[in-house]
């Protein structure tokens, strides 16, 4: 072993002392969430977890009593890490299994590796959830995405616990990359739990030859009130909002003109440009009217989106528009006509795996039962 890798070596060993020495954490009756592995790279991971930290019990003479937790949240990040390395953690270190995971930092140059898409994990205690957790599982992803709505209501902790519970085996050792959806409402619980690149609301980074982008579509969320707002109050908030899309989209630019030499280039959003639902025919086209051909010009891969609780494939500008919108929740029914643009539509329970190769990347939609709903193949962009 060379000095700088007997250097890394013990700096990583005195992280984990000082992880598992953090105060109080040993002495902790248990962790309520976690651990879980977050925004890992060549030579660096974050290692995030929960503990309880407080509960209220409260009823009412006619309702059956309900507990809601307070959590404290740690995360710590390890650096000079090994590329291409497997890492074992324990946030607690106290002899049980409670605390412990693994994760494999990110190989340098181009590799070939795998990513798994979900969306829409809203009512997480709906069966079909934790079958599709259980799938990607199995087939062992380096990475995972989820175009937005991870639970009902982002506010609410109590949607959060089964969140982390039916996803723990997976994220314990794979690192976990959301979209912000309208029903995460921007929560401070979800900046809370996810440690993401960036402004963490919309972000990119790299791996290998492929380059991701992460996009907040709905904006910011109104504040809650318990007053109506005024005409002026609504135009505030309106204004603030473009000029949030204004500085994304400008961001978008730039990030998408600085990977031109990429050979994948993956975007995520939650609401998705083209929809087969007629009550969303006319906020997807304004969408589309608001992002132009930003992904066309730049060569975009493939876009993955959320929100219609349905598989739909499009394809424009050479661009395939992915949206599998339903790997938590019920499938609804597809009641608008194919588009121009549709390749592929079905009623059915969704998630996206993508095998990344050096001259192409394989597509394949799986519905909860295992079986192939979809699949295509994307070009390298230096063909």
């Amino acid at each position: 072993m060379n000095r700088l890798s007997l250097r890394r070596a013990a700096l990583v060993l005195w992280l984990l002392v000082v992880l598992l020495a953090v105060p109080g954490a040993a002495a902790q009756s248990g962790i309520a969430i976690g651990p879980y592995v977050q925004n890992v790279s060549t030579d660096n991971a974050t290692i995030s977890w929960a503990t309880a930290d407080g509960e209220v019990t409260y009823a009412s003479s006619t309702t059956t009593a309900e507990v809601v937790h307070s959590y404290r949240h740690h995360s710590i990040v390890l650096r000079d890490l090994e590329p291409g390395t497997t890492y074992t953690y324990d946030v607690l270190g106290d002899g049980t299994d409670a605390g412990k995971g693994s994760f494999a930092t990110v190989p340098e140059g181009e590799h070939p590796f795998s990513f798994a898409v979900v969306g829409d994990t809203q009512n997480t205690e709906n069966p079909a959830h934790r079958p599709i957790v259980e799938r990607i599982i199995a087939q062992k992803p380096d990475l995972v995405f989820n175009t937005g709505d991870l639970v009902s209501d982002g506010r609410d902790l109590r949607e959060w616990d089964p969140f982390f519970r039916i996803n723990s085996d997976l994220m314990r050792s794979v690192p976990y990359y959301p979209a912000l959806g309208n029903h995460d409402r921007h929560a401070d619980l979800y900046f809370d739990f996810f440690a993401l690149p960036g402004n963490e609301a919309y972000y990119s980074f790299n791996r290998g030859a492929a380059h991701f982008v992460v996009l907040d579509s709905p904006g910011p969320h109104d504040p809650e009130t318990n007053q109506p707002l005024t005409k002026e109050e609504h135009q505030r908030l309106e204004q603030a909002w473009e000029d949030y899309w204004q500085r994304q989209m400008q961001w978008l630019r730039e990030d998408l003109a600085a990977s031109a030499q990429a050979k994948y280039v993956f975007v995520f959003f939650h609401y998705p440009p083209y929809s087969v639902l007629k009550s969303r025919l006319e906020g997807a086209q304004e969408l589309r009217e608001r992002l132009g051909t930003v992904f066309q010009d730049n060569k975009v891969s493939a876009v993955f989106n959320g929100h219609d609780h349905h598989y739909h494939r499009a394809a424009a500008g050479g661009v395939q528009f992915v949206t599998a919108g339903v790997s938590g929740g019920r499938a609804r029914p597809t009641d608008g006509a194919p588009l121009p643009e549709t390749v592929k539509y079905a009623s059915v329970v969704t998630y996206v795996q993508v095998q990344v190769g050096p001259e192409q990347a394989a597509v394949r939609v799986i519905d909860v039962d295992g079986k192939a709903v979809d699949s295509f193949e994307l070009r390298s962009r230096s063909d």
